[in-house]
């Protein structure tokens, strides 16, 4: 974290209850280690997608969603995208015990007030603005229930504990565009297909379902690019024919990649 970003941190730790902190990011690069908030923040993906650990799991946010991280929640931040461009928010709100780490899709109502909010860059007071503050407050306390929780391909993925699996899942991220057979990933290994199973299995993760799954969210990523046509994108993330792409993401998502960019 850079000495620009920590300053920021405190600044919002070190705040009262009655202040929000509102910024738009340009398009930059996003790699943010392990940190935490006295307020919720609430993220809004303008531009590319973003990845957030909580405690061992990692959540996928695709463009033009929102996640909802509560105050005092440990997580980090990054982005495969080369460049990436966040609407953050920052307020002390309500909580209860369903206040949870949620990423959630957009509609036109959740758009047009976050629109208005971000007309108001900076910090807004309640001492020096309360009824934009008090309106602000109340349309993000009812954020949740306005809000549709997205759940496709959002299957938060665990870290695993195992070292030797670690660096076998950061291989397979690494080289997804190639092909990625359990016999494959083995060897590289050292392991048998057999040892290996057992392995996936122990960490209650099913390789083919894995693989796939990076793949998909790192195609999603790649739409967010916007400079590789929806056939590179299939043969780029390691998928041997475009239709054997159009299955595979249907399965995960629930639609045809060229519907979900649509809904974007």
């Amino acid at each position: 974290m850079s000495k620009e970003q920590e300053d920021y941190v405190d600044s919002i730790k070190q705040s009262p209850d009655n202040e929000i902190f509102i910024k738009e990011t340009g398009r930059e690069i996003v790699d943010l280690p392990q940190h935490w908030h006295t307020k919720h923040q609430i993220i809004h993906t303008l531009s590319g997608t973003l990845r957030i650990q909580v405690e061992d799991k990692v959540y996928f946010v695709p463009e033009n969603h929102i996640a909802w991280i509560p105050k005092n929640i440990v997580h980090k931040l990054s982005s495969n995208n080369r460049q990436i461009s966040l609407q953050m928010i920052y307020c002390d709100l309500l909580s209860s015990s369903k206040d949870i780490f949620s990423v959630y899709n957009t509609n036109t109502f959740i758009l047009v007030n976050l629109k208005f909010i971000a007309r108001n860059p900076g910090v807004i007071r309640r001492s020096e603005q309360p009824k934009l503050y008090d309106y602000c407050i109340s349309f993000l306390n009812l954020f949740p229930a306005t809000g549709e929780r997205y759940k496709t391909p959002l299957r938060a993925l665990v870290i695993p504990d195992d070292i030797r699996l670690q660096a076998i899942l950061k291989y397979i991220n690494e080289h997804l565009d190639e092909e990625l057979g359990m016999e494959r990933v083995a060897s590289q290994f050292g392991f048998s297909v057999r040892n290996l199973s057992r392995l996936f299995r122990k960490s209650g993760i099913r390789f083919t379902d894995y693989v796939n799954y990076q793949r998909i969210t790192r195609a999603i990523e790649m739409f967010a690019d916007r400079d590789k046509t929806m056939q590179e994108i299939a043969y780029e993330t390691g998928f041997s024919t475009p239709g054997n792409f159009n299955r595979v993401f249907k399965q995960i998502t629930g639609t045809k990649p060229s519907t979900f960019c649509k809904k974007k």
